[in-house]
């Protein structure tokens, strides 16, 4: 484009009317008339934000930003980011944040993905949400140790309807009497006891084909747990969907991180992490809830199910919970507690409200 105006101008230089040169050369006037001012485009961004009834400018929302990003293994991005700074009173959109992040390198590295070139996926099948603790996923991932130079194994059991991870093990050996045990200490958690109490609940294990789910010692003991263990077709993780997903979070809050001195060393680290992880690191798939505080909220039964515009089955709320309460409240009453509180008349710049740029 650069070419052509240097073209034009040759041609206005020597008499010729900037009409018809444009026109030979086959741009617009306004192509040959733009001089850029070196700003970005579009509306000037806003350089504060609404929070409790006040302007903050945008180093407090970076602050607070960092705030909620600076636990371990609280890695959000942009989205979740958003609702969590709304529920600190704050009034701004994701676009907004994201740029802040983006100013502020706060945003996850990019990944570059393959082209998937036409691959055709299977067709996957899902554990319904039904209950808490109703299909429980299990599976072993390979853990580094550096120091001893050798893998360990973890496994771990994870509910499918609330992302709870009941109970885990690392060690440098996994047998089918370590998978009994941790099997045992399920049943025996003190959630999957308060379900199995009040529900009557059927417990359904699904696993792969691995050497240690398929030996006879574990179907004896599932049977007299009265545990109905299913397992996925060979070659078709994604039917352990929301374990290997979560395998995945481990990779790059644990794994990727760290450097283990020894199984000890890592043990203690994966205690810190599997904490953060039930207790503290929320979830888009559990309405930006941590799944213990989840579970709660669904306790109270405000949490329904329905399905989106895929036809996957979604949480959602039938009444929203009070800040700060895990449990809801009549309508009227949430109403009233959330009703918006009377703003200060001030003068402000209309650049300084924008939430959105």
């Amino acid at each position: 484009m650069g070419e052509k105006r240097e073209i034009v101008c040759h041609y206005v230089g020597a008499g010729l009317r900037v009409a018809k040169a444009v026109s030979i050369v086959g741009i617009g006037k306004s192509t040959y008339y733009y001089h850029s001012t070196g700003k970005p485009k579009g509306k000037q961004a806003s350089t504060h934000t609404l929070k409790d009834g006040r302007m903050v400018s945008n180093e407090v929302v970076v602050s607070d930003l960092i705030d909620l990003l600076s636990p371990e293994f609280h890695d959000y991005g942009y989205k979740t980011s958003t609702v969590l700074l709304k529920r600190q009173g704050y009034m701004i959109n994701h676009k907004k944040v994201r740029r802040l992040m983006r100013d502020n390198h706060l945003l996850h590295p990019k990944i570059n993905r393959a082209e998937k070139a036409g691959k055709q996926f299977i067709k996957y099948t899902i554990p319904p949400l039904e209950k808490p603790f109703g299909t429980i996923e299990a599976d072993i991932k390979y853990v580094y140790i550096h120091g001893e130079n050798r893998n360990a194994y973890l496994l771990t059991f994870l509910c499918t309807f609330s992302r709870y991870a009941l109970v885990w093990d690392l060690d440098y050996s996994m047998r089918s009497n370590h998978v009994i045990d941790l099997t045992s200490d399920l049943i025996n958690h003190p959630l999957m006891k308060q379900q199995l109490n009040q529900n009557k609940l059927k417990v359904v294990i699904r696993t792969d084909n691995g050497p240690q789910f398929i030996a006879k010692r574990l179907a004896e003991a599932l049977s007299n747990l009265k545990i109905t263990h299913e397992f996925i077709n060979p070659g078709t993780p994604q039917q352990n969907g929301h374990i290997e997903s979560f395998h995945n979070t481990v990779t790059r809050l644990v794994c990727n991180r760290n450097i283990f001195g020894d199984l000890d060393m890592a043990v203690d680290i994966f205690c810190d992490f599997y904490y953060a992880y039930n207790n503290t690191r929320v979830m888009k798939e559990l309405l930006y809830f941590p799944p213990a505080h989840f579970l709660k909220l669904w306790n109270t039964g405000i949490i329904g199910i329905k399905k989106d515009k895929n036809d996957r089955e979604i949480f959602f709320f039938r009444e929203k919970p009070l800040p700060g309460s895990e449990e809801g409240s009549p309508s009227e009453v949430f109403l009233r507690k959330n009703k918006d509180t009377t703003r200060n008349q001030l003068i402000i710049n209309q650049l300084e409200i924008s939430p959105v740029l």
